[in-house]
């Protein structure tokens, strides 16, 4: 019987595939999505399956299409680990070929349009949906180049130009491993857990929600929000915070916490100090 897969955004090539090999190796088959919405349906869909989900790039920000599935499946998925990725971003072409039009995803040629300008100013610059497609269509195009994984050269047939393009950039995305069985981490004292709730728009609401983890020394690290489906006036807040279940200040300030808000979806406790370097 085969083992369920390791579920991610591809294709072949994508930090989100880099990120399912280093974690989960030959030990489990990887099944590529393209898109969020595939990731998600492919999950609820197989039982014991994994998915890697990008929530949040250093520099790109929140990763909003998949925070928002994730709350949509609020009581079906759960969070089991989170992963760090440092990123490296190299200049992927052909050596002695000009570079006329550079590929890539939309937050690598936002975050390297400096770079673009001083280096490369007459090339026509092309966003695709990743890095990946982008080392792929450099690959198809002799006068292109891709802003790409260094990683992603070699299967191509291409060569790296320049490696990292900017040096010590700080590009770090943030990984949530899913499932859809809760996972009990072994150290609570050093997970994170997930959250989303919603309250009233009343003055005041969310400071009397955040209030007890402030009064409990409890570390709220990511908040962010979202509109609440079907209420134009109210939004979801999606919150990592530090400790899980079994920790008294974590017990404490969610069981506070929790009776000032109409709605808490608890999406799992689990470690996050695993870091992968591209």
């Amino acid at each position: 019987m085969s083992r369920p897969p390791v579920i991610y955004l591809g294709p072949e090539g994508t930090f989100s595939h880099l990120v399912a090999e280093r974690r989960f190796g030959s030990r489990r088959p990887l099944e590529p999505c393209a898109s969020f919405g595939a990731i998600f349906d492919s999950l609820i869909a197989q039982p014991g399956a994994h998915a890697v989900v990008p929530v949040e790039n250093s520099l790109g920000g929140t990763i909003y299409d998949a925070v928002d599935l994730l709350i949509a499946q609020a009581g079906r998925v759960f969070v089991v680990e989170e992963i760090a990725l440092h990123v490296r971003i190299g200049l992927l072409g052909r050596i002695r070929k000009p570079i006329r039009r550079i590929y890539s995803h939309f937050v690598q040629l936002h975050t390297h349009r400096e770079w673009i300008a001083a280096h490369l100013p007459e090339a026509e610059v092309i966003p695709v949906a990743s890095t990946a497609l982008a080392a792929d269509s450099a690959a198809a195009d002799i006068e292109a180049a891709a802003l790409a994984a260094p990683g992603a050269a070699a299967p191509r047939g291409l060569d790296i130009l320049r490696c990292p393009v900017i040096p010590n950039l700080g590009n770090i995305t943030h990984f949530f491993v899913l499932r859809r069985l809760e996972k009990t981490p072994i150290n609570p004292e050093t997970a994170r857990s997930a959250v989303a709730v919603s309250f009233g728009n009343a003055s005041g609401s969310l400071h009397r929600f955040l209030g007890p983890f402030a009064r409990s020394d409890v570390n709220i690290n990511r908040i962010i929000s979202r509109p609440l489906p079907g209420h134009a006036d109210r939004a979801v807040f999606f919150m990592e915070i530090d400790g899980a279940p079994g920790v008294p200040g974590y017990d404490a300030a969610i069981r506070r916490a929790r009776a000032t808000c109409d709605n808490f979806f608890p999406f799992g406790s689990y470690p996050w100090k695993r870091v992968i370097r591209s």
